[in-house]
């Protein structure tokens, strides 16, 4: 008779190993996660001579240069937009075409390996040590946050006048 709760108990501590090891691990993925958040500030003149600012972008197409991966095909309404940066170079080229004109953004960064855990590895976190646009309508390119660390904080603000 001892052996039947022992056996229960024995069990129920089985099951809850298994299910804790088989959880997700949430943070793997909240700290693998990792892009350059890019945000736009703008002036323009409306049709009466009054002007406008506006934050977001329509009609964006990004992609990346060297890989000629497509990363966003005709976005509209777009506020933040997050990059990411390559992680075996230290210079990232993105083509952007938006309001039917193409302008390249260079970012200069240094990659760094950031240990996470032993289950989730490295990843890798960047610093932005410049960066520059090729459109003329491109006031500044404006470094908000060097630090890529993850893919929440905004980190370059493009600021246009047209």
């Amino acid at each position: 008779m001892n052996r039947f709760p022992a056996l229960h108990i024995a069990f129920a501590l089985c099951c809850a190993v298994v299910l804790v090891a088989c959880t997700a691990d949430t943070t793997c993925r909240k700290d693998m996660d990792v892009a350059m958040v890019l945000t736009l500030q703008a002036d323009s003149t409306n049709l009466k001579g009054h002007s406008v600012k506006y934050t977001t972008w329509d009609s964006l197409t990004v992609e990346i240069l060297g890989d000629y991966n497509l990363l966003l095909d005709n976005g509209k309404g777009i506020s933040k937009l997050p990059l990411p940066l390559q992680p075996d170079t230290s210079l990232s080229i993105f083509v952007m075409t938006f309001h039917n004109q193409t302008d390249t953004l260079f970012v200069e960064h240094t990659p760094r390996q950031y240990f996470v855990s032993l289950a989730c590895g490295c990843a890798i976190y960047h610093t932005i040590t410049a960066a520059y646009s090729t459109d003329p309508r491109v006031d500044s390119v404006q470094i908000i946050n060097a630090n890529v660390e993850d893919a929440i904080q905004e980190n370059l603000c493009i600021h246009l006048h047209e």
